[in-house]
């Protein structure tokens, strides 16, 4: 494993992470992520270095934090920071990782596709919060997905990443409704 960059509140670019990273970025997930032992998978983790950064500084989510990882035909993984313990590898872009069944939460970071997205959420019935962080020239691709999200309500919220920063991160949480029988 690759050792970890040190972290400061305001956001930094690491060569091995499209998003800026920061605490402040790292404690609003931890804040947001439903609390363990819910299960949350990061979908396309790559090197993994968001993921083990959030797992060191919140290490309370170690058994309930999930980085999904593409298989490569290369001896060397895409995956250079998260323990092994922590990653689940598919055999391709298309593939759902069988974790997603009891997942409750789905993190995606720079996703290449909103079908994948779709997917996840037609095979994770689970999951009442997704977090998707990319670049804010493709949001209205992807909070469309979001908003197409089931049945019940969904509410999205926004917020950047860092002052300035063409990243966004949204929020989307599926409220799920209850009913009350008499009897």
């Amino acid at each position: 494993m690759d050792s970890l960059p040190t972290l400061t509140s305001s956001p930094l670019r690491h060569p091995s992470s499209c998003a800026s990273l920061s605490i402040s970025l790292l404690d609003l997930l931890n804040e947001t992520l439903p609390t363990p032992p819910a299960l949350t998978l990061s979908v396309g983790s790559g090197p993994g270095l968001l993921e083990a950064l959030f797992l060191e500084r919140h290490p309370h989510r170690t058994n309930s934090f999930l980085g999904v990882e593409v298989r490569v035909t290369h001896p060397r993984t895409v995956n250079r920071f998260l323990p092994d313990l922590n990653v689940v590898v598919v055999p391709g872009t298309w593939a759902i990782a069988p974790e997603a069944a009891r997942a409750e939460a789905l993190l995606f970071v720079y996703p290449r596709q909103p079908g994948l997205i779709s997917v996840y959420l037609e095979r994770a019935k689970q999951v009442h919060m997704v977090v998707w962080i990319g670049p804010r020239c493709d949001v209205l691709d992807f909070v469309g997905v979001l908003r197409e999200w089931g049945e019940e309500s969904v509410t999205v919220s926004e917020g950047l990443v860092g002052e300035g920063e063409a990243v966004m991160v949204f929020f989307a949480r599926k409220e799920t409704k209850s009913y009350l029988t008499k009897t």
